[in-house]
Protein backbone atom coordinates (compact mmCIF):
# COMPACT_ATOMS: atom_id res chain seq x y z
CA UNK A 1 0.00 0.00 0.00
CA UNK A 2 1.34 3.40 -0.57
CA UNK A 3 1.57 6.52 1.06
CA UNK A 4 0.05 9.94 -0.23
CA UNK A 5 3.36 11.00 -1.11
CA UNK A 6 3.85 7.95 -3.82
CA UNK A 7 6.75 6.64 -1.32
CA UNK A 8 6.04 3.01 0.22
CA UNK A 9 5.41 2.29 3.47
CA UNK A 10 8.12 1.86 5.72
CA UNK A 11 8.45 -2.05 7.11
CA UNK A 12 11.04 -3.43 9.33
CA UNK A 13 13.58 -5.39 7.95
CA UNK A 14 16.83 -7.06 8.55
CA UNK A 15 19.84 -4.88 7.56
CA UNK A 16 22.87 -7.22 8.56
CA UNK A 17 26.75 -5.80 8.05
CA UNK A 18 28.71 -7.30 5.38
CA UNK A 19 30.12 -10.93 7.00
CA UNK A 20 33.67 -10.90 7.81
CA UNK A 21 36.51 -12.04 5.02
CA UNK A 22 36.42 -15.54 4.68
CA UNK A 23 33.01 -15.88 6.39
CA UNK A 24 30.12 -17.04 3.68
CA UNK A 25 27.00 -15.74 6.03
CA UNK A 26 26.26 -12.90 7.76
CA UNK A 27 26.89 -13.21 11.33
CA UNK A 28 24.95 -11.72 14.74
CA UNK A 29 27.54 -8.97 16.19
CA UNK A 30 27.43 -9.92 19.89
CA UNK A 31 25.88 -8.08 22.37
CA UNK A 32 25.68 -4.55 21.75
CA UNK A 33 25.81 -1.06 24.26
CA UNK A 34 24.58 1.48 22.72
CA UNK A 35 23.20 2.41 19.04
CA UNK A 36 23.22 6.71 18.21
CA UNK A 37 22.74 8.72 15.17
CA UNK A 38 24.17 11.98 14.59
CA UNK A 39 22.15 12.48 11.07
CA UNK A 40 20.06 9.55 9.13
CA UNK A 41 23.53 8.47 7.15
CA UNK A 42 25.63 8.92 10.64
CA UNK A 43 25.11 6.74 12.98
CA UNK A 44 27.57 4.44 15.74
CA UNK A 45 26.93 0.97 16.99
CA UNK A 46 29.02 -0.55 19.63
CA UNK A 47 29.18 -4.40 20.00
CA UNK A 48 30.53 -6.75 22.56
CA UNK A 49 31.53 -8.87 19.68
CA UNK A 50 32.06 -12.53 19.36
CA UNK A 51 34.33 -15.25 17.94
CA UNK A 52 33.94 -14.20 14.60
CA UNK A 53 33.53 -10.41 15.22
CA UNK A 54 35.98 -8.20 16.60
CA UNK A 55 34.59 -6.09 19.44
CA UNK A 56 34.73 -2.19 19.03
CA UNK A 57 32.75 0.67 17.34
CA UNK A 58 30.89 0.38 13.87
CA UNK A 59 29.43 3.24 11.94
CA UNK A 60 26.91 3.91 9.40
CA UNK A 61 27.09 6.13 6.22
CA UNK A 62 23.93 6.04 5.10
CA UNK A 63 24.03 2.71 2.55
CA UNK A 64 26.27 0.42 4.73
CA UNK A 65 27.82 -0.38 8.03
CA UNK A 66 31.31 -1.09 8.88
CA UNK A 67 33.99 -1.36 11.68
CA UNK A 68 34.73 1.86 12.79
CA UNK A 69 37.27 1.40 15.35
CA UNK A 70 38.71 -1.89 17.00
CA UNK A 71 39.63 0.08 20.36
CA UNK A 72 37.41 1.38 23.01
CA UNK A 73 34.91 -1.19 22.69
CA UNK A 74 33.30 -2.88 25.78
CA UNK A 75 30.80 -5.06 27.79
CA UNK A 76 27.38 -4.72 26.33
CA UNK A 77 26.01 -4.04 29.46
CA UNK A 78 27.92 -0.64 29.62
CA UNK A 79 29.24 0.72 26.46
CA UNK A 80 27.45 3.51 25.61
CA UNK A 81 27.73 6.75 23.33
CA UNK A 82 27.72 10.73 23.23
CA UNK A 83 27.88 12.65 20.06
CA UNK A 84 29.85 16.16 21.32
CA UNK A 85 29.51 17.12 17.58
CA UNK A 86 29.46 16.29 14.25
CA UNK A 87 33.13 15.03 14.16
CA UNK A 88 33.60 14.46 17.63
CA UNK A 89 31.89 11.48 20.37
CA UNK A 90 32.76 9.82 23.64
CA UNK A 91 32.01 6.41 24.41
CA UNK A 92 31.99 4.71 28.06
CA UNK A 93 35.08 1.84 27.82
CA UNK A 94 37.54 -0.79 29.79
CA UNK A 95 40.44 0.58 30.28
CA UNK A 96 43.87 -0.11 29.02
CA UNK A 97 45.94 -3.21 30.14
CA UNK A 98 46.70 -3.77 32.35
CA UNK A 99 43.69 -2.27 34.37
CA UNK A 100 39.84 -4.09 34.45
CA UNK A 101 36.72 -2.66 34.81
CA UNK A 102 33.72 -2.86 32.42
CA UNK A 103 32.24 0.61 32.13
CA UNK A 104 35.65 2.54 34.23
CA UNK A 105 37.16 4.34 31.35
CA UNK A 106 36.22 6.58 28.68
CA UNK A 107 37.60 7.45 25.13
CA UNK A 108 36.99 10.78 23.26
CA UNK A 109 37.13 10.64 19.50
CA UNK A 110 37.93 13.26 17.57
CA UNK A 111 38.33 13.66 13.79
CA UNK A 112 38.77 10.03 13.13
CA UNK A 113 41.25 9.52 16.14
CA UNK A 114 41.32 8.72 19.64
CA UNK A 115 42.33 11.89 20.98
CA UNK A 116 42.05 10.97 24.87
CA UNK A 117 41.92 7.64 27.24
CA UNK A 118 40.92 8.00 31.01
CA UNK A 119 40.74 5.79 33.68
CA UNK A 120 42.62 5.63 37.41
CA UNK A 121 43.94 2.58 38.90
CA UNK A 122 41.98 0.73 41.57
CA UNK A 123 44.05 2.63 44.37
CA UNK A 124 43.72 6.42 43.42
CA UNK A 125 42.23 8.45 45.95
CA UNK A 126 39.32 9.86 43.49
CA UNK A 127 38.85 6.42 41.39
CA UNK A 128 36.21 6.07 38.45
CA UNK A 129 33.66 4.10 39.19
CA UNK A 130 31.26 1.82 37.16
CA UNK A 131 28.90 3.96 34.65
CA UNK A 132 26.16 3.34 32.29
CA UNK A 133 25.04 6.76 31.16
CA UNK A 134 26.19 9.17 28.39
CA UNK A 135 24.89 12.62 27.17
CA UNK A 136 27.02 16.03 25.42
CA UNK A 137 25.80 19.19 25.08
CA UNK A 138 28.39 20.50 23.27
CA UNK A 139 32.27 19.72 22.86
CA UNK A 140 32.91 21.78 26.62
CA UNK A 141 29.65 20.15 28.23
CA UNK A 142 29.52 16.10 28.60
CA UNK A 143 28.40 14.40 31.46
CA UNK A 144 28.59 10.30 32.20
CA UNK A 145 26.90 8.98 35.34
CA UNK A 146 26.77 5.38 36.98
CA UNK A 147 26.10 3.46 40.01
CA UNK A 148 25.75 4.72 43.92
CA UNK A 149 29.00 5.00 45.83
CA UNK A 150 31.06 6.62 46.86
CA UNK A 151 34.82 7.75 47.14
CA UNK A 152 38.10 6.06 48.14
CA UNK A 153 37.64 8.02 51.60
CA UNK A 154 33.87 7.94 52.05
CA UNK A 155 33.80 11.62 52.39
CA UNK A 156 31.76 12.11 49.16
CA UNK A 157 28.50 10.13 48.89
CA UNK A 158 25.69 9.43 45.97
CA UNK A 159 25.57 9.16 42.60
CA UNK A 160 29.05 8.99 40.76
CA UNK A 161 28.89 11.18 37.51
CA UNK A 162 31.87 12.71 35.38
CA UNK A 163 32.01 16.19 33.61
CA UNK A 164 33.60 16.94 31.31
CA UNK A 165 34.29 20.71 30.82
CA UNK A 166 36.19 21.03 27.68
CA UNK A 167 39.75 20.83 29.81
CA UNK A 168 39.46 18.00 32.37
CA UNK A 169 37.20 15.58 33.74
CA UNK A 170 35.80 16.04 37.39
CA UNK A 171 33.90 13.32 39.26
CA UNK A 172 30.51 14.56 40.86
CA UNK A 173 28.40 12.57 43.45
CA UNK A 174 24.70 13.06 43.15
CA UNK A 175 23.31 13.65 45.67
CA UNK A 176 20.42 10.81 45.75
CA UNK A 177 22.35 7.66 45.59
CA UNK A 178 20.30 5.32 42.88
CA UNK A 179 22.01 4.18 40.25
CA UNK A 180 22.07 6.06 36.49
CA UNK A 181 20.25 4.43 33.42
CA UNK A 182 20.36 7.23 31.20
CA UNK A 183 21.16 10.59 30.45
CA UNK A 184 19.36 12.80 28.01
CA UNK A 185 19.65 16.57 26.62
CA UNK A 186 16.33 18.02 25.66
CA UNK A 187 16.22 21.85 25.04
CA UNK A 188 18.57 23.61 27.34
CA UNK A 189 18.36 20.74 30.12
CA UNK A 190 20.11 17.80 31.16
CA UNK A 191 17.50 15.03 32.42
CA UNK A 192 18.81 11.45 33.75
CA UNK A 193 16.55 9.04 35.07
CA UNK A 194 17.40 6.30 37.86
CA UNK A 195 17.01 2.69 39.12
CA UNK A 196 15.39 1.88 42.29
CA UNK A 197 18.79 0.46 43.55
CA UNK A 198 22.65 1.53 43.48
CA UNK A 199 23.14 -0.38 39.86
CA UNK A 200 21.16 -3.07 37.60
CA UNK A 201 19.87 -5.66 39.66
CA UNK A 202 21.43 -5.33 42.79
CA UNK A 203 18.56 -5.67 45.83
CA UNK A 204 20.72 -5.49 48.78
CA UNK A 205 22.84 -2.42 49.37
CA UNK A 206 21.57 0.45 50.71
CA UNK A 207 20.65 3.54 48.86
CA UNK A 208 22.18 6.92 49.94
CA UNK A 209 19.64 9.93 49.78
CA UNK A 210 20.27 13.34 50.69
CA UNK A 211 16.69 14.02 50.81
CA UNK A 212 13.94 11.93 51.90
CA UNK A 213 11.50 11.12 48.64
CA UNK A 214 7.66 10.99 49.32
CA UNK A 215 5.85 9.38 48.36
CA UNK A 216 8.07 7.28 46.46
CA UNK A 217 11.59 7.04 44.56
CA UNK A 218 12.25 10.54 42.45
CA UNK A 219 13.50 8.28 39.16
CA UNK A 220 14.29 11.73 37.26
CA UNK A 221 16.50 14.52 37.99
CA UNK A 222 17.80 17.97 36.32
CA UNK A 223 21.55 18.51 36.10
CA UNK A 224 22.42 22.52 36.06
CA UNK A 225 25.52 23.35 36.87
CA UNK A 226 26.70 20.85 39.40
CA UNK A 227 23.62 21.14 40.93
CA UNK A 228 21.06 18.24 41.02
CA UNK A 229 16.95 18.49 41.22
CA UNK A 230 14.51 15.97 41.99
CA UNK A 231 11.88 16.23 39.03
CA UNK A 232 8.44 15.75 40.75
CA UNK A 233 7.18 12.54 38.34
CA UNK A 234 6.95 9.40 40.22
CA UNK A 235 5.03 6.08 38.54
CA UNK A 236 1.64 5.48 39.25
CA UNK A 237 0.45 3.95 42.41
CA UNK A 238 -0.95 0.71 42.12
CA UNK A 239 -2.78 -1.24 44.31
CA UNK A 240 -0.47 -4.13 46.01
CA UNK A 241 2.54 -2.52 44.46
CA UNK A 242 5.29 -1.55 46.68
CA UNK A 243 6.03 2.34 46.07
CA UNK A 244 9.13 1.54 44.86
CA UNK A 245 8.01 -1.36 42.08
CA UNK A 246 8.97 0.87 39.04
CA UNK A 247 11.87 1.78 38.04
CA UNK A 248 13.08 4.25 34.86
CA UNK A 249 15.33 2.40 32.26
CA UNK A 250 15.59 4.62 29.45
CA UNK A 251 15.52 8.78 28.13
CA UNK A 252 15.23 9.87 24.14
CA UNK A 253 14.07 13.39 22.92
CA UNK A 254 13.65 14.01 19.61
CA UNK A 255 14.06 17.84 20.72
CA UNK A 256 9.87 18.46 20.89
CA UNK A 257 9.62 15.33 22.86
CA UNK A 258 10.93 13.93 25.75
CA UNK A 259 10.17 10.34 27.03
CA UNK A 260 11.09 8.25 29.75
CA UNK A 261 10.21 4.14 30.26
CA UNK A 262 11.00 1.72 32.06
CA UNK A 263 8.51 -1.01 34.31
CA UNK A 264 9.18 -3.00 37.58
CA UNK A 265 11.81 -2.92 39.41
CA UNK A 266 14.64 -5.55 39.22
CA UNK A 267 16.51 -3.30 41.75
CA UNK A 268 16.27 -1.85 45.20
CA UNK A 269 14.76 -3.73 48.15
CA UNK A 270 11.17 -4.67 46.70
CA UNK A 271 12.47 -6.15 43.68
CA UNK A 272 12.43 -10.46 43.60
CA UNK A 273 15.65 -12.25 43.60
CA UNK A 274 16.55 -13.16 40.39
CA UNK A 275 13.55 -11.74 38.95
CA UNK A 276 11.45 -7.87 38.36
CA UNK A 277 8.09 -6.57 40.52
CA UNK A 278 5.25 -7.67 38.49
CA UNK A 279 3.65 -4.13 36.73
CA UNK A 280 2.93 -2.97 33.59
CA UNK A 281 5.72 -1.39 31.30
CA UNK A 282 6.04 2.30 31.97
CA UNK A 283 5.97 5.11 29.39
CA UNK A 284 5.88 9.08 30.55
CA UNK A 285 6.08 11.65 28.38
CA UNK A 286 7.00 15.50 29.14
CA UNK A 287 4.31 18.05 28.65
CA UNK A 288 4.69 21.68 28.60
CA UNK A 289 5.79 20.98 32.02
CA UNK A 290 5.43 18.29 34.10
CA UNK A 291 5.80 14.12 33.41
CA UNK A 292 2.97 12.15 32.87
CA UNK A 293 2.89 8.33 32.65
CA UNK A 294 0.53 7.22 29.59
CA UNK A 295 -2.11 4.70 29.78
CA UNK A 296 -1.02 1.87 27.54
CA UNK A 297 -3.85 1.05 25.82
CA UNK A 298 -4.20 -1.71 22.07
CA UNK A 299 -1.46 -4.42 23.42
CA UNK A 300 -1.28 -6.54 26.18
CA UNK A 301 2.14 -7.24 27.83
CA UNK A 302 2.80 -9.51 30.49
CA UNK A 303 3.13 -9.32 34.16
CA UNK A 304 7.08 -9.10 33.82
CA UNK A 305 7.63 -6.81 30.96
CA UNK A 306 9.70 -4.04 30.67
CA UNK A 307 10.66 -1.15 28.22
CA UNK A 308 14.29 -0.90 27.82
CA UNK A 309 15.23 1.74 25.23
CA UNK A 310 13.16 4.32 23.48
CA UNK A 311 13.46 6.08 20.77
CA UNK A 312 11.25 9.10 20.18
CA UNK A 313 10.24 10.00 16.46
CA UNK A 314 11.13 13.14 15.22
CA UNK A 315 8.15 15.35 13.53
CA UNK A 316 5.69 13.50 15.91
CA UNK A 317 4.09 12.64 19.07
CA UNK A 318 4.67 9.20 19.20
CA UNK A 319 7.57 7.19 20.36
CA UNK A 320 9.52 3.29 19.55
CA UNK A 321 9.92 1.37 22.65
CA UNK A 322 11.70 -2.42 23.04
CA UNK A 323 9.51 -4.25 24.86
CA UNK A 324 11.45 -7.27 26.89
CA UNK A 325 10.18 -9.86 29.75
CA UNK A 326 12.72 -9.32 32.31
CA UNK A 327 13.77 -13.29 31.81
CA UNK A 328 14.71 -13.14 28.30
CA UNK A 329 16.39 -9.54 29.01
CA UNK A 330 19.66 -11.63 27.84
CA UNK A 331 18.39 -14.00 24.99
CA UNK A 332 20.04 -14.37 22.02
CA UNK A 333 17.10 -17.22 20.45
CA UNK A 334 14.22 -14.98 21.25
CA UNK A 335 11.77 -13.36 19.15
CA UNK A 336 12.34 -9.50 19.77
CA UNK A 337 9.69 -6.96 20.37
CA UNK A 338 8.93 -3.64 19.16
CA UNK A 339 6.07 -0.78 20.22
CA UNK A 340 4.88 2.18 18.75
CA UNK A 341 3.60 4.45 21.43
CA UNK A 342 1.27 7.78 20.45
CA UNK A 343 1.43 10.62 23.04
CA UNK A 344 -2.20 9.67 24.42
CA UNK A 345 -0.83 5.84 24.83
CA UNK A 346 -2.35 3.93 22.26
CA UNK A 347 0.42 1.13 21.07
CA UNK A 348 0.83 -1.16 18.42
CA UNK A 349 3.31 -4.19 18.63
CA UNK A 350 5.68 -5.63 16.09
CA UNK A 351 7.47 -8.73 16.26
CA UNK A 352 10.80 -9.25 14.48
CA UNK A 353 11.52 -11.33 12.51
CA UNK A 354 7.98 -11.64 11.25
CA UNK A 355 9.21 -15.27 10.06
CA UNK A 356 11.58 -17.72 11.25
CA UNK A 357 13.65 -18.20 14.28
CA UNK A 358 13.89 -15.39 16.92
CA UNK A 359 17.49 -13.58 16.42
CA UNK A 360 17.53 -12.19 20.27
CA UNK A 361 15.72 -10.05 22.36
CA UNK A 362 15.28 -6.04 21.54
CA UNK A 363 18.26 -4.31 22.84
CA UNK A 364 19.09 -0.63 21.54
CA UNK A 365 16.10 1.48 18.77
CA UNK A 366 16.85 4.81 17.46
CA UNK A 367 14.95 6.95 15.24
CA UNK A 368 15.91 9.51 12.92
CA UNK A 369 12.51 10.24 11.31
CA UNK A 370 8.94 8.41 10.51
CA UNK A 371 9.83 6.11 8.30
CA UNK A 372 13.89 5.30 9.16
CA UNK A 373 14.58 3.35 12.57
CA UNK A 374 17.09 0.83 13.19
CA UNK A 375 16.55 -1.61 16.61
CA UNK A 376 19.45 -4.15 16.86
CA UNK A 377 19.06 -7.64 19.22
CA UNK A 378 20.92 -8.44 21.99
CA UNK A 379 22.66 -11.35 19.73
CA UNK A 380 23.42 -8.33 17.45
CA UNK A 381 21.21 -8.61 15.20
CA UNK A 382 20.04 -5.24 13.15
CA UNK A 383 16.88 -4.63 12.03
CA UNK A 384 15.36 -1.24 9.91
CA UNK A 385 12.66 0.81 9.59
CA UNK A 386 12.33 1.89 6.06
CA UNK A 387 10.10 3.26 2.99
CA UNK A 388 12.99 2.30 0.71
CA UNK A 389 14.17 6.01 -0.06
CA UNK A 390 17.72 6.27 -0.91
CA UNK A 391 20.32 8.20 1.43
CA UNK A 392 23.28 10.37 0.55
CA UNK A 393 26.28 8.60 1.55
CA UNK A 394 28.48 10.42 4.60
CA UNK A 395 31.89 10.47 3.07
CA UNK A 396 33.57 11.93 6.49
CA UNK A 397 36.98 10.89 6.52
CA UNK A 398 36.40 10.94 10.19
CA UNK A 399 34.31 7.93 10.05
CA UNK A 400 35.59 6.34 7.51
CA UNK A 401 37.32 3.32 9.72
CA UNK A 402 39.99 1.68 10.47
CA UNK A 403 40.62 3.72 14.09
CA UNK A 404 43.12 0.86 15.97
CA UNK A 405 45.34 3.09 18.12
CA UNK A 406 44.60 4.32 21.69
CA UNK A 407 46.75 6.15 24.23
CA UNK A 408 47.45 3.79 27.19
CA UNK A 409 46.25 5.52 30.02
CA UNK A 410 47.48 3.12 32.39
CA UNK A 411 50.78 3.21 31.21
CA UNK A 412 50.77 6.79 31.17
CA UNK A 413 49.30 6.90 34.66
CA UNK A 414 52.09 4.53 36.19
CA UNK A 415 55.25 6.61 34.97
CA UNK A 416 56.28 8.48 38.06
CA UNK A 417 55.50 12.29 38.50
CA UNK A 418 59.64 12.99 37.93
CA UNK A 419 62.42 10.95 37.07
CA UNK A 420 64.59 10.45 40.45
CA UNK A 421 68.10 12.84 40.26
CA UNK A 422 70.81 11.30 37.85
CA UNK A 423 74.16 11.74 39.53
CA UNK A 424 76.08 9.37 37.09
CA UNK A 425 77.15 12.93 34.86
CA UNK A 426 76.07 10.75 31.58
CA UNK A 427 74.43 13.36 30.44
CA UNK A 428 76.26 16.16 32.05
CA UNK A 429 77.74 18.83 29.54
CA UNK A 430 81.47 18.74 28.45
CA UNK A 431 83.87 20.13 31.11
CA UNK A 432 85.16 23.49 30.33
CA UNK A 433 88.51 23.59 28.90
CA UNK A 434 90.63 26.86 30.91
CA UNK A 435 92.77 28.58 28.68
CA UNK A 436 96.78 28.56 30.18
CA UNK A 437 97.20 31.78 33.18
CA UNK A 438 93.09 31.88 33.89
CA UNK A 439 92.88 31.90 37.11
CA UNK A 440 89.67 29.62 38.70
CA UNK A 441 87.49 31.34 40.60
CA UNK A 442 87.00 29.74 43.98
CA UNK A 443 83.25 28.10 43.91
CA UNK A 444 80.33 29.40 46.13
CA UNK A 445 78.00 27.06 47.53
CA UNK A 446 74.98 27.51 49.37
CA UNK A 447 73.89 24.49 51.36
CA UNK A 448 69.83 24.52 51.39
CA UNK A 449 67.99 22.41 53.74
CA UNK A 450 66.46 19.63 52.86
CA UNK A 451 62.93 19.87 50.61
CA UNK A 452 61.30 16.94 53.24
CA UNK A 453 61.86 17.28 57.02
CA UNK A 454 60.15 16.53 60.27
CA UNK A 455 58.16 13.67 59.23
CA UNK A 456 55.40 12.40 61.36
CA UNK A 457 52.50 9.79 60.66
CA UNK A 458 49.32 8.56 61.97
CA UNK A 459 47.01 5.43 61.44
CA UNK A 460 43.62 5.73 62.35
CA UNK A 461 41.81 2.39 60.96
CA UNK A 462 43.36 2.17 57.49
CA UNK A 463 43.65 6.25 57.09
CA UNK A 464 47.26 6.90 57.31
CA UNK A 465 47.35 10.52 57.16
CA UNK A 466 51.70 12.08 57.23
CA UNK A 467 52.23 15.15 57.95
CA UNK A 468 55.88 17.00 57.16
CA UNK A 469 57.23 19.93 56.57
CA UNK A 470 57.82 20.84 53.41
CA UNK A 471 60.94 23.77 52.25
CA UNK A 472 60.68 25.16 49.07
CA UNK A 473 57.31 24.83 46.87
CA UNK A 474 56.91 21.48 45.21
CA UNK A 475 54.41 18.47 43.26
CA UNK A 476 53.94 15.93 46.17
CA UNK A 477 52.54 12.40 46.61
CA UNK A 478 52.90 10.36 48.90
CA UNK A 479 53.53 6.50 47.54
CA UNK A 480 52.46 3.14 49.43
CA UNK A 481 54.45 -0.14 48.43
CA UNK A 482 53.90 -4.18 49.11
CA UNK A 483 57.15 -6.05 48.49
CA UNK A 484 58.48 -3.49 45.54
CA UNK A 485 55.16 -3.21 44.13
CA UNK A 486 52.99 0.13 44.24
CA UNK A 487 49.48 -0.94 46.18
CA UNK A 488 48.26 2.99 47.05
CA UNK A 489 49.51 6.59 46.16
CA UNK A 490 48.07 10.17 46.89
CA UNK A 491 47.23 12.22 43.48
CA UNK A 492 50.40 14.63 43.34
CA UNK A 493 49.29 18.24 44.89
CA UNK A 494 51.47 21.73 44.16
CA UNK A 495 52.18 22.92 47.45
CA UNK A 496 53.36 25.62 49.21
CA UNK A 497 56.47 25.79 51.72
CA UNK A 498 55.12 24.99 55.06
CA UNK A 499 53.94 22.40 57.51
CA UNK A 500 51.42 19.76 54.75
CA UNK A 501 49.65 16.39 54.96
CA UNK A 502 48.68 13.75 52.93
CA UNK A 503 46.14 11.00 53.84
CA UNK A 504 46.30 7.38 51.90
CA UNK A 505 43.22 4.60 52.31
CA UNK A 506 45.07 1.19 52.61
CA UNK A 507 43.78 -2.58 51.70
CA UNK A 508 43.84 -4.35 54.44
CA UNK A 509 44.79 -7.12 51.88
CA UNK A 510 47.45 -5.06 50.15
CA UNK A 511 48.60 -3.66 53.66
CA UNK A 512 51.95 -1.94 52.42
CA UNK A 513 55.46 -2.78 53.91
CA UNK A 514 57.37 0.60 52.82
CA UNK A 515 56.22 4.08 52.13
CA UNK A 516 58.40 7.33 50.24
CA UNK A 517 57.83 10.62 49.01
CA UNK A 518 57.21 11.64 45.18
CA UNK A 519 58.55 15.03 45.03
CA UNK A 520 59.69 17.25 42.24
CA UNK A 521 60.77 21.10 43.50
CA UNK A 522 59.32 23.39 41.50
CA UNK A 523 61.07 26.60 40.32
CA UNK A 524 60.59 30.25 42.10
CA UNK A 525 57.74 32.01 41.14
CA UNK A 526 59.24 35.57 39.34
Amino acid sequence: MASAAGAAEPVWRLEQPAPPAGAPFKLPLGAPGDLKFYAPNRGLLTVEGNDAVPRGILSYDGVRWRQLASVCGGSGDTARIAFAGPREFWVISEPSRPRVGSGTALCRFKDGQVVGSFSTPAESSDPFRQMFAAACRGPNDCWFGGVGSQDALGERVGAFHLHWNGSQLETVYGPQGRGVSDLEVHGSSLYESTLVGTRPENRTDPVDLAQPEEPGPRLIHTIAGSTFLNDPFTPADRPALPRDGAELLALDSDGASLWAVGGGAASGPSAPEGGSVERPPLAARLGSADFTELPLSGAGFGPTERFTDVAAVPGGSSAWVTAVPFAERRSTNAKAKVALIDANGATSVTRLPASGAGRGAAARIACTGPADCWMVTYAGWLFHLSDGAPKARDTDPAYAGGISFRPNEAAEQFVPDAPPIDDSRLFAPPPLELEPGAEQAPARVRRLPALIRRVRSRLRGLRLTVTFTLARRARVSLLARRRGRLVARTRPRVLRPGRRSLTLRLDRRRYPTKLAFSARELGRRR
